[in-house]
């Protein structure tokens, strides 16, 4: 009988260390992520969503390649504004997460279809 392969990705997600990092990279990138699918849905650009939020489209570029993790809860709220939506920073019970997540995703998909 063949021995079951290890993922590398369980490995590595063992040493507290990495899942940290990882988590609070994959954060962000979830949020980078939202943005552009709100823009995408509502067929703004970089450029257009700089002008409502009275920036230069460089910030805008920057902010969508990394730089949103110095974000406070202002630029956020002033970015979900500008793309005509709420910004809801909410805390979930880590038993639940797993449940809250798929519910989002349904959610999500609902509304792209």
């Amino acid at each position: 009988m063949k021995a079951k392969k290890k993922s590398l990705f369980n490995e590595v997600m063992k040493d507290d260390k990495f899942k940290k990092k990882f988590e609070a990279q994959k954060n962000l990138f979830e949020l980078e992520y939202q943005i552009a699918m709100a823009m995408e849905t509502q067929g703004i650009t970089q450029a257009e969503l700089a002008k409502r939020l009275d920036i230069d489209k460089s910030v805008v570029s920057k902010d969508m390649s990394g730089a949103l993790k110095k974000a406070g809860m202002k630029k956020l709220k002033e970015i979900a504004e500008a793309l005509n939506c709420e910004f809801v920073p909410m805390f979930i019970p880590k038993e639940d997460m797993k449940e809250f997540e798929l519910k989002v995703e349904d959610f999500l998909h609902l509304k792209r279809a």
